[in-house]
């Protein structure tokens, strides 16, 4: 295999901006809370031996409620980890954006960039994010022309 192979730096095809920063959107709002949410529940329930049935199964479902667990929590840390290695300004604006939900002069006075400078970042930031996440998941947002 050669690194270009593993980085895909052979791809030169034109990235929509505003079509993949929607789709990031999208996955940050629905998915991420969905893992989040599955990463943090505990998949054990407290055992009761009242009234116990005895009962066989072909599939262990706190054993696979633990998995799904555990892969949601990598996904998670993954996520998290490739919003971390935006630089500062897209960090911040990502984060402000897309997380804590700031609204516009908030995070204009965060970063100390205007409205549209703002714009400019929260899309770069996007594409940035999906183009790290699809190199180190099977998660793909990216949007091409």
């Amino acid at each position: 295999m050669q690194l270009s192979d593993l980085l895909d730096n052979n791809d030169n095809r034109e990235i929509d901006l505003s079509k993949t920063r929607i789709k990031v959107t999208q996955f940050m709002d629905n998915q991420y809370q969905q893992l989040k949410y599955l990463a943090n529940t505990s998949p054990l329930n407290s055992v009761s031996y009242d009234n116990i049935k005895v009962q066989t199964s072909q599939s262990n479902s706190i054993e696979d409620k633990t998995i799904r667990q555990l892969q949601a929590k990598e996904y998670v840390r993954i996520i998290d980890d490739c919003i971390n290695s935006l630089d500062k300004i897209q960090a911040t604006v990502f984060k402000g954006k897309i997380i804590q939900h700031l609204p516009g002069y908030k995070l204009e006075e965060l970063t100390g960039y205007m409205r549209t400078r703002l714009h400019h970042y929260y899309n770069v930031s996007c594409v940035e994010f999906a183009k790290k996440l699809s190199l180190v998941t099977d998660i793909n947002l990216i949007v091409y022309k």
